[in-house]
């Protein structure tokens, strides 16, 4: 199990940078916050920028995860739409405050994974095990 843990770190990385990017790709597309999100995320949270300016090209690159992007971010953003659309200066508070349901509990946790992962298969690739040489050409 423990040789296997970094693989299972990327592959867990990979995935939820996948999600990332096409739930924060299609955030531009909401048709009554996407403006404010994308202004506030541009302002206040650097890795939601990130994550908007590439998922953008990912789901246009592959449309089907621009529309699941969306249909996720709608429901998870629903009870939150109104007040995102009447203040958007604040959406990004708005996000990252209370959790309003299910989905929007997993975008929360789902933003923070990718940094904590990569800080983690470092961690593991700075511990892997090395080849050692006793007796031999260098």
């Amino acid at each position: 199990m423990a040789r296997r843990l970094p693989i299972y770190v990327y592959v867990v990385l990979a995935l939820a940078l996948l999600f990332d990017l096409a739930v924060w790709g299609a955030a531009p597309q909401l048709p009554e916050a996407g403006t404010g999100i994308v202004a506030s995320a541009n302002r206040e949270a650097p890795l939601a920028a990130t994550y908007i300016a590439l998922g953008r090209q990912l789901d246009a690159l592959v449309p089907a995860l621009g529309t699941f992007g969306q249909a996720y971010l709608q429901d998870a953003l629903a009870e939150g739409l109104p007040q995102i659309g009447e203040s958007p200066t604040v959406a990004m508070d708005l996000i990252f405050g209370t959790s309003w349901n299910r989905p929007h509990r997993w975008l929360k946790i789902a933003y923070w994974l990718p940094p904590i992962l990569l800080a983690l298969s470092l961690l593991l690739w700075w511990q892997r095990s090395r080849k050692v040489r006793l007796i031999g050409p260098e």
